[in-house]
């Protein structure tokens, strides 16, 4: 078993490794959302080179379902994609939001235009990078908590994910995901009946960002495998009382666009 478990901790995709992350929400202004795909397109050449440098081990671009979506937000505001990226600590995170300032913008700019020469003129690229596509930007740093191994081996564009937002509402909240839903979903993990689950804690956000949550579950599903709960009678228990410890919000699924890792 322990080699198996060595085996399969190769095939960790880089974000598991991430202690931090930024969660971005894209509301789209209207009909803008090829201009913006181009826009994300052009800013995957920087991205590859950050991961390349060690500044983040993570970006991608992650195309909104929202069907099932909170209903306790106005539908103007629902968002048409999310942007991922992950950090070893979190003065690598602070220390990349620092690069988009003028001067680094201008350096970030200046280096896509290097590495598209041939491929698309200078001017067409300032002329897509300077379009106002976002309508509204909700950003979210979190610290992981806990997670399992990440198989299956890297992110291809196509694949799924979801994420559920949740509302801390006791002090040991986080134990419940920690002590037992971690075990629980890393044994899914070893079996091969999931690919991926992650906690983490909201500890900052911009001023768009709603409010309504404090933490962040996130999974990887693989087609065909129900997700089964254990039936003794500890985990009944300790199921049962969950939902006292924190409110679950409509679970967002997301398809990959584009990844840089």
């Amino acid at each position: 078993m322990k080699k198996i478990f060595i085996l399969i901790t190769v095939l960790f995709f880089n974000f598991s490794f991430s202690q931090y992350a930024s969660g971005s929400f894209i509301v789209l202004n209207e009909g803008m959302e090829e201009d913006y795909l181009m826009t994300e397109k052009l800013w995957q050449v920087y991205h590859q080179k950050s991961v390349k440098d060690g500044h983040k081990n993570h970006w991608s671009i992650w195309k909104v379902d929202v069907t099932n979506y909170e209903d306790k937000i106005e539908e103007d505001r629902f968002p048409d994609y999310f942007i991922l990226e992950g950090y070893n600590t979190l003065e690598d995170l602070t220390a990349e939001s620092e690069r988009f300032s003028p001067e680094g913008f201008e350096e970030i700019s200046n280096y896509i235009k290097s590495k598209m020469k041939g491929k698309m003129s200078s001017r067409a690229i300032d002329k897509i990078l300077s379009k106002s596509v976002r309508k509204e930007t909700r950003m979210y740093h979190h610290q992981f908590l806990a997670a399992t191994p990440f198989t299956g081996g890297g992110l291809k564009v196509g694949d799924k994910m979801t994420i559920a937002p949740m509302q801390q509402l006791q002090d040991d909240y986080e134990d419940f995901e920690t002590n037992f839903y971690k075990d629980l979903f890393n044994e899914r993990v070893m079996n091969g009946d999931h690919r991926w689950w992650g906690f983490s804690k909201v500890i900052n956000r911009n001023d768009n960002a709603l409010t309504i949550s404090t933490h962040t579950a996130w999974n990887m599903f693989i087609d065909g495998k129900e997700l089964k709960w254990p039936e003794d009678f500890t985990s009944r228990k300790i199921m049962e009382i969950t939902p006292q410890a924190r409110k679950m919000y409509n679970p967002i699924q997301l398809t990959l666009v584009y990844v840089a890792d």
